[in-house]
């Protein structure tokens, strides 16, 4: 007799169970819990002691089969207790069908097994998942009582059905379901925090950008403003008093006109380079080193300031770093600028020396204050905060104010050995 095609292939309800038990993924071993590892344990331990105390589910509905093979149908789902949380699917399937043989074999522990299943699929399982199985969970406790009021006509029994279906069903079904809202509602309020962050963040990498842009104009405006007007006004400068120094006679005025021009093109030369920092950014070497101080002091000679400069350091000072060296020229520059203008008259005394355990340099502008400080010029307000900026950018201290009869600018930098040849460490200090 030759069978039928639809006879010799397996039962769909077989061929989806063995698809399920096939999607169980042996990698997922290694992620399992340890706390899930003692639940199981504990479970089987639950199961032996019923056992043990002959405490059935239903004796009545008992297969000896199942009941002389308990230990392995509970060993079947203890090991899918294992997977509730990396193959909730596979250990539903487990679970279920250990579930089913605990119940005919007449063991209490299938209700156990009731309550993790539901619990863990409502809580662990997909979306699709969780829903079916909070859904079924409805559907079965109410068949349960039905099937058990129809099956023995006891309302008795029918409310006990009725109570272990609420114990074993809907009750796991529920607070696994309030937990996962839970879970659900603090990743989503993480995921809100995490974006309120990064709106933050780029909110503030937008600022950010936004003031660059801002500086960036400003730069701009600022070099076209100094070329245009001050650039254009330090030319004629320039121009005019050398138009009159071919045709000046020897003498003061003489020297006087050549000393405006030569200020005027120094200066010319400084701002053009400070245009092309604003413009392009990049520092170019600016005078400003100790060896400049020298001829510093002989133009503010011949305009008329009395000048004594001594220079105590070693070699002059040219081993310092370019940038100590800009330091101290710029600082030393706007101190004689202050005395004329502030002090006219008064002598300046200049001293530069190394001094203290570790070598440090000191620097002292010394001038006796006026005689009638109400007289004297008021300025800008910005050369001694200039002054102590260009110390601390140096890495020193200065202090400036009146000490006795003199107004005093002291200046102390650490003596450090010049260890960089970069032509434009001066230009940034």
């Amino acid at each position: 007799m030759v069978q039928s095609p639809a006879a010799t292939r397996p039962l769909p309800l077989l061929r989806r169970l063995g698809g399920r038990f096939m999607s169980l993924d042996v990698r997922n071993i290694g992620n399992i819990k340890i706390e899930d590892m003692a639940l199981s344990g504990g479970y089987f331990a639950i199961f032996w002691l019923l056992e043990a105390v002959n405490l059935t589910a239903f004796g009545s509905l008992k297969v000896e089969a199942f009941a002389s093979a308990w230990p392995a149908i509970a060993v079947l789902g203890c090991a899918g207790v294992l997977f509730r949380r990396t193959s909730p699917t596979a250990m539903a399937w487990m679970c279920g069908t250990a579930a089913v043989g605990l119940l005919l074999a007449g063991q209490a522990g299938a209700f156990l097994l009731m309550f993790e299943l539901f619990f863990s699929l409502v809580l662990f399982g997909t979306a699709r998942a969780s829903a079916l199985a909070s859904h079924a969970a409805w559907v079965l406790s109410a068949l349960s009582v039905a099937g058990a009021f129809a099956l023995f006509r006891d309302a008795g029994i029918a409310v006990a059905a009725g109570f272990i279906a609420v114990l074993t069903l809907l009750t796991p079904a529920e607070w696994a379901g309030n937990l996962r809202k839970a879970n659900q509602l603090a990743d989503s309020e993480s995921a809100r925090a995490d974006a309120v962050q990064e709106a933050s963040r780029q909110r503030l990498l937008a600022e950010r950008n936004a003031h660059d842009l801002a500086l960036e104009h400003e730069r701009a405006h600022l070099a076209r403003e100094l070329h245009d007007v001050i650039s254009a006004r330090l030319c004629a400068i320039a121009l005019q008093s050398g138009a009159a120094l071919h045709g000046a006679p020897e003498g003061s005025g003489r020297v006087l006109l050549h000393q405006i021009r030569g200020e005027s093109v120094a200066g010319l030369e400084e701002l053009n380079t400070m245009i092309r920092l604003l413009h392009t950014r990049e520092v170019s070497e600016s005078p400003g080193r100790l060896a400049d101080l020298e001829s510093l002091t002989e133009s503010r000679r011949a305009a008329g300031l009395e000048v004594h400069l001594d220079n105590a350091m070693d070699d002059g000072g040219h081993h310092l770093p370019l940038s100590v060296q800009t330091a101290v020229y710029r600082i030393v520059s706007e101190s004689l600028i202050n005395a004329a203008k502030h002090a006219p008259g008064q002598p300046v005394d200049i001293s530069l020396a190394a001094s203290g355990p570790g070598e440090e340099l000191v620097v002292s502008v010394r001038n006796l204050l006026p005689s009638d400080p109400s007289g004297a010029p008021t300025g800008t307000g910005t050369g001694i905060p200039s002054m102590h900026f260009r110390a601390t950018h140096a890495g020193g201290m200065l202090r400036t104010g009146p000490e006795e009869e003199h107004w005093v600018v002291r200046l102390r930098l650490p003596h450090q050995p010049q260890d960089s040849t970069d032509p434009n460490e001066g230009a940034r200090a």
